[in-house]
């Protein structure tokens, strides 16, 4: 509807202009004023779209009218329809803005065709209005644009050469606003030099083609800095058809040049990854089923030509037919569940060989729900699954191992826990067989390599129930030689065994062994590193015997050498228990049997008057029966040195003919008394040979006792204490009429004393021990020969301090024996000729005041006879209490007294009487006469004070020439 705004104060004119404009305009509204407060009013209120108005009113004016309407309303149309206006005042109103004017009268058909030009004029205006603005706004968007994408326009005139470029332009250019030089050469100047030659090619093709030009440069900013520059343009023709104007867009692509770069060396580092990683990429579209792999499929993995593009299904029957159905069962989890997909499967690779990959990827599904793609990676997982593999079967083997030891803990306790030398070997072979898993097993003990005397177990399975019965002793040659003479492990295959040269050696039993798969062997050794056997395997349950095997083994034959060596030790101490026990027997035996006649005797001679024939009888019995003891208790304390160590020897040149010979008559009546004939010779007395000298002879050579090629450096006690031990021996163990020969003669630098005799030999496997203390051929209580069996041992050890050796042989029992001892002699020229002193008779002690003290009566009677009878003044006492206050008026010049005594022993005593003697002035002598007769006992005394020890029971004249020389050296001071 249109609404009108008519403004007039003539009733009449208002009437004849709305007639005349509803005939136009029927649709139309009106809108009168008539006063200044109603136009007032309808101003405020608006609503209306043209104005007409007249020139002249009673209130105001036609122009105040326009001005007031123009003020509120700028656009709104206005019409001046008057008839007291003049050309002046309309010429003034169009100038003010008035839309037109009409007079009234004859002019008001033109008013409604003014209203229409009016409306339409300020509707064009309104329009051209409207697209001033979207012009303006769209020239501003498209200004904002170029400049937010760094973009500039150019134009370029062919005809004169002008280019026009825009500010954008040169800002991408590096130019300042207005400082391009407007020429064709003067962009070329700003373009790279490498791309120059590319963009004149491409700007003269899209002239040439009339194409639209496209083309990507770098450009050097004046500062040095390089830019790409994308570039787009198009050619204008005339009506000729000929360019004439070209004109375009220029912007900035650097960054996108740098992201290009960027993505180009990420993809490059992505590429060197996956190889790296040993992985490709893959996409697999899963409707058409096409499956697409990174171009180092081929490469990396191997995996044919035309692997990079291929089908699912190609992809399926790749997969190792094993692994196939848990591979399309993780495919079918990815597509129907939350799209992750994981595999792990095994790729058979066009040459045939396989290897492990583990597929990681992501399924994209569409609006609805359905899978169209796959993408992720496949990495090649071989070497982790082979380091799986490998892992697993080293724990498998570890564990295997740990049973083992558990089963060898078991065993070890099992053979430690019996002292069965025959036990122990056979739980060896069952043990054995058990833990390392084999059918047969054989433990060969041979001690000390001597075969024939060896013991043999064997433990075979079910496998070899032909042979269970086999029992064959090897014979320690072949290939058992290598192991137990060389003491080392062996371990081969059944191929290795058969090619050993020493194989075909195997040993007598070779052809009745059950037949052999590898072998494997490990000695027992013992503690000291002696070969006891060995251990030997073959035919295990799986496999060829490995590393572990052996490791096992040893360690079983470590076990199994500790245990028999502890078996042995065992018998061996039960042996020495026992020959301990033999030894106590035959020592109360041997010390009792000469007592019953000591003892038996002085009673007779106590109770009866006997004949002096009988009486003489008794007192030689008595002596001899002493001696017996004496000798028995000698080599008692003998022993005890040489064990200890305390044995100690005073050495001299020793001529051995003179010992021997005196040896010889010693014995000699003895052997006389058993019928037995003693024969001495000695060789290399100048002559070549020797023979030996009858019975009542004793020297092979008159001038043996000068001949230096006897000499011998020792302690002539100790020597003639073996000599005579030999000799006893000999003459002691052979029969009544047989023959003992003593052979003495020089061996290069040795000298070589044998004694054979005809008596009643010596078993061999008692031989080892003929020299051990306290052993005893035959130690029963029927034995026929009495003795502690000590002499022989005693004899080794002495010739062994004076540098020598000892053995003996024997043919066997009743057959005789040869005991033989060297000892190394010495040079002629280094002697000075020094001979064994025989002790002088009995001294004279005229004159010698003694006080002997004891608490033994009778060994205190005994001591005061002997000194007596040699012309001493002698004083006795039976406490040391006593014996100070007898030395107090006595005033002794000897002393001689026992040491263990009641209340008071010896030491104290002697310490008492040199303190009370030191006082008096003077000095005394003090012999030191005890049954303490070690070394130790004897060092003892000498360090307390004592002069001299002698040890119980002491020969007579031995403690008169003490006391003699002692006398002696108190006259020489």
């Amino acid at each position: 509807m249109l609404s009108i705004l008519l403004i007039d104060d003539n009733p009449n004119d208002r009437l004849m202009i709305d007639r005349e404009l509803r005939k136009t305009f029927p649709d139309l509204e009106i809108k009168s004023v008539i006063d200044a407060q109603t136009l007032e009013e309808i101003l405020v209120t608006g609503g209306f779209d043209i104005v007409i108005t007249d020139y002249k009113l009673h209130w105001s004016d036609g122009l105040t009218i326009l001005h007031k309407v123009q003020s509120r309303y700028p656009n709104c149309p206005v019409i001046m329809c008057t008839d007291s206006g003049s050309e002046q005042v309309a010429v003034e109103a169009m100038k003010a803005g008035l839309s037109d004017y009409v007079f009234k009268g004859r002019q008001f058909k033109r008013l409604a065709g003014a209203v229409g030009e009016s409306l339409k004029k300020q509707q064009l205006r309104e329009n051209y209005a409207k697209t001033l603005a979207q012009l303006a706004i769209s020239e501003e968007r498209l200004r904002l644009a170029i400049e937010a994408s760094k973009m500039g326009t150019w134009d370029w005139n062919l005809l004169t050469g002008e280019v026009v470029w825009s500010e954008g332009h040169e800002l991408l250019f590096g130019l300042a606003k207005g400082c391009f030089a407007g020429t064709y050469e003067a962009f070329f100047a700003c373009i790279h030099p490498d791309d120059q030659r590319s963009i004149a090619r491409a700007v003269a093709f899209a002239l040439e083609n009339k194409i639209e030009y496209q083309y990507e440069f770098r450009v050097i900013w004046p500062d040095g800095s390089l830019h790409w520059i994308a570039s787009r343009g198009k050619f204008f023709d005339d009506d000729t058809g000929k360019s004439v104007r070209s004109s375009g867009v220029v912007w900035d692509i650097t960054d996108r040049k740098l992201s290009e770069a960027r993505v180009q060396e990420s993809e490059e580092n992505l590429r060197f990854a996956l190889e790296a990683a040993n992985t490709i990429a893959f996409t697999w579209d899963v409707a058409s089923g096409e499956l697409r792999r990174s171009s180092n499929a081929e490469t990396q993995m191997g995996l044919g030509p035309d692997s990079t593009c291929g089908t699912f299904e190609q992809k399926k029957n790749a997969v190792h037919p094993e692994d196939r159905e848990s591979f399309l069962a993780d495919v079918d989890a990815a597509l129907t569940g939350a799209g992750v997909y994981d595999s792990e499967h095994r790729h058979v690779l066009p040459d045939g060989s396989v290897i492990w990959l583990h597929d990681k990827g992501r399924v994209v599904f569409d609006a609805s729900g359905k899978p169209v793609r796959l993408f992720g990676v496949a990495i090649d997982i071989t070497d982790r699954k082979q380091l799986e593999y490998d892992r697993s079967r080293a724990l498998a083997r570890e564990q295997s191992y740990l049973r083992r030891l558990q089963k060898l803990t078991s065993a070890s306790v099992a053979i430690n826990s019996t002292l069965s030398v025959t036990e122990i070997l056979q739980l060896a072979a069952d043990s054995a067989r058990q833990i390392l898993e084999v059918h047969q097993v054989a433990v060969n003990l041979n001690p000390a390599a001597n075969w024939d005397a060896g013991i043999s177990k064997f433990s075979m399975s079910e496998k070899y129930a032909a042979w269970q019965d086999y029992c064959e002793e090897p014979d320690g040659t072949g290939i058992y030689q290598e192991v137990c003479q060389h003491q080392q492990t062996m371990r081969m295959t059944q191929t290795q065994l058969e090619a050993h040269p020493r194989w075909r050696g195997f040993g007598k039993a070779a052809g009745k062994h059950p037949p052999m798969r590898g072998w494997l062997a490990v000695p027992l050794t013992t503690r000291d590193g002696r070969n006891l056997g060995l251990i030997q395997l073959s035919d295990k349950y799986q496999g060829e015997f490995a590393e572990d095997d052996e490791t096992i083994l040893m360690q079983l034959a470590q076990a199994v050498s500790g245990a028999i060596d502890n078996a042995r030790l065992y018998e061996e101490s039960q042996q020495a228990n026992r020959v301990k026990d033999e030894f106590l027997a035959t020592l109360s035996h041997e010390l009792r049997s000469p007592l019953n006649a000591i003892l038996g005797w002085a009673q007779l001679l106590q109770q009866r008057s006997l004949s002096p024939a009988v009486t003489g009888r008794a007192l030689s019995t008595i002596e001899r029966n002493a001696k017996l003891q004496t000798q028995l208790i000698e080599d008692l304390l003998d022993i005890s040195r040489i064990i200890r160590g305390k044995l100690t020897l005073n050495p001299c040149a020793v001529n051995l003919i003179s010992m021997v010979e005196a040896a010889v008559n010693t014995v000699r009546l003895a052997a006389d008394g058993k019928s037995i004939d003693l024969r001495l010779a000695i060789v290399d007395l100048g002559l070549d040979t020797a023979e030996f000298s009858y019975s009542g002879e004793v020297s092979g050579h008159s001038q043996s006792e000068l001949n230096p090629r006897f000499l011998v450096s020792g302690d002539p006690g100790r020597l003639q204490q073996v000599i005579w031990n030999l000799l006893t021996n000999a003459i002691k163990f052979t029969p009544r009429g047989g023959r003992v020969e003593i052979r003495l003669q020089r061996l290069d630098s040795e000298v070589e004393l044998a004694v054979t005799d005809t008596g009643i030999g010596i078993a061999a496997n008692f031989l080892p021990y003929v020299f051990d203390s306290f052993r005893q051929a035959d130690a029963t209580i029927t034995r026929y020969h009495s003795g502690l069996g000590l002499g022989l041992a005693i004899v080794r050890q002495l010739v062994e301090l004076h540098g020598g050796t000892v053995w003996a042989s024997s043919p066997g029992l009743d057959r005789g024996s040869t005991f033989t001892f060297r000892l190394p002699s010495i040079p002629v020229s280094s002697l000075a000729r020094e001979e064994a002193q025989v002790l002088p008779e009995g001294g004279n002690l005229l004159g010698v005041k003694v006080l002997v003290v004891d608490d033994e009566v009778d060994s205190r009677e005994f001591i005061m006879f002997v000194l007596a009878d040699s012309g001493a003044a002698v004083r006795a006492a039976s406490s040391a209490a006593e014996a100070f206050e007898v030395a107090a008026e006595f005033v002794p010049d000897v002393l001689v007294s026992d040491i263990g005594m009641p209340q008071e022993d010896g030491y104290s005593l002697l310490l008492r009487l040199r303190s009370w003697k030191t006082e008096k002035g003077g000095k005394f002598w003090a012999i030191a006469l005890t049954a303490y007769a070690r070394d130790e006992d004897r060092d003892r005394a000498l360090a307390a004070g004592f002069d001299r020890h002698l040890s119980k029971p002491v020969p007579p004249d031995v403690l008169v020439e003490t006391i003699v020389k002692l006398r002696e050296q108190a006259l020489t001071i």
